[in-house]
């Protein structure tokens, strides 16, 4: 679930039942990896702010949030709050490695973690419509990297046979380990008979975007990059969930991309059974759209959206003001402070004052 819809949840469920100008109420069924966390140990505080603010009230919540201790970072309330992260792998030992186009969206360069060892790769071609981007990495080849082989054509993909993704799904939350699921190849052709994508029912989670698809050999067979949207398909069809359908770029128009592209790592591709499906791991790579700091820099973020509602009624007050905070690991939530509903004996000056109260009340509660 998204934040943004956590935060609706959270004000349904509590702040509309305010009879004061604020409140405050916390997640009282936290994970216990939440709970073993002390909210002392927030250093830094992700803002997400109203797409408008008539009010001009951003600067003055951003210093008040400031003035806890609290680094403040003003987020883009349009984009996504961390750098898009997906997988790719090495074609060629002289540096070049293939991901998804959304995986980069319009970034130039990437952060790519290969064998422990963080480096920087450009985009050197990228092309939506097939949805594959090559990368060169600027530095050489870490030791004890490999690259993968491509499948030879005169085996092409059959119904039925083993197939294995391995990638970076949910990193955040799963680690930097590769993971490796297995799964059958279920069709032949993609999303209403793509002639140019494969459907698999092996796991794909956010982040195995760009991975290989390999056979049983540790052969690359196609590019995992889409699942059906549940929400969309359970829409449509009055409440099925879809599940494990998920697709793949083909081979073939992989190949075409990579001809096309740059015939220098077109020509260094391998082609046949190659280091094996143990071997893969040495070969695949996380992949960061931009640059990215180290993992090791991170501390404990607090995910804080803001959003009001301010009306003129003889003076300014408040139909909804709300600062919905989140761990911005698990993306649990952690608390809600304001006021959710019409208030017309309060004013805008007491709703701000009296929820800024809750939330350092709030953090400094454990």
């Amino acid at each position: 679930m998204s934040m943004r819809a956590l935060h609706a949840l959270l004000l349904v469920g509590a702040l509309t039942g305010c009879a004061s100008s604020s409140q405050l109420y916390t997640n009282d069924k936290q994970s216990e990896t939440l709970k073993s966390k002390s909210f002392k140990a927030y250093r830094e505080v992700l803002l997400i702010p109203p797409k408008e603010d008539p009010r001009k009230l951003i600067p003055r919540v951003t210093q008040e949030i400031e003035g806890m201790g609290l680094k403040v970072r003003l987020m883009d309330p349009a984009k996504p709050i961390e750098a898009s992260q997906g997988t790719g792998f090495v074609v060629s030992m002289d540096g070049w490695l293939l991901t998804c186009a959304h995986v980069m969206g319009e970034q130039k360069v990437a952060t790519i973690t290969l064998n422990g060892q963080r480096l920087l790769a450009d985009v050197l071609k990228i092309d939506a419509k097939v949805d594959l981007a090559l990368l060169k990495l600027r530095d050489p080849m870490p030791a004890g990297a490999t690259a993968l082989s491509f499948r030879v054509g005169t085996k092409p993909p059959a119904m039925g046979e083993d197939v294995f993704t391995i990638g970076y799904p949910l990193s955040r939350i799963l680690g930097n380990n590769a993971r490796m699921s297995r799964g059958l190849l279920s069709a032949t052709t993609g999303l209403r008979d793509d002639d140019k994508q494969l459907q698999v029912s092996a796991e794909i989670q956010p982040g195995n975007s760009g991975g290989p698809l390999l056979d049983r050999d540790g052969s690359v067979i196609g590019v995992v990059n889409q699942t059906l949207n549940p929400a969309a398909v359970a829409q449509s069809t009055g409440g099925a969930l879809p599940q494990n359908v998920n697709f793949a770029v083909k081979g073939a128009p992989v190949l075409d991309f990579l001809k096309e592209a740059d015939s220098a790592a077109f020509a260094a591709l391998k082609y046949g059974p190659g280091a094996g499906l143990e071997g893969a791991g040495k070969a695949v790579v996380k992949v960061q759209a931009g640059e990215v700091g180290p993992d090791s820099e991170r501390v404990d973020k607090m995910v804080v959206r803001f959003s009001y509602v301010s009306i003129w009624d003889l003076w300014y007050r408040f139909r909804m003001f709300a600062l919905a905070a989140f761990d911005y690991e698990t993306q649990e939530p952690l608390f809600i402070a304001g006021q959710g509903h019409d208030n017309v004996v309060s004013n805008e000056d007491v709703v701000i004052r009296d929820t800024l109260d809750q939330f350092r009340k709030a953090i400094s509660s454990r």
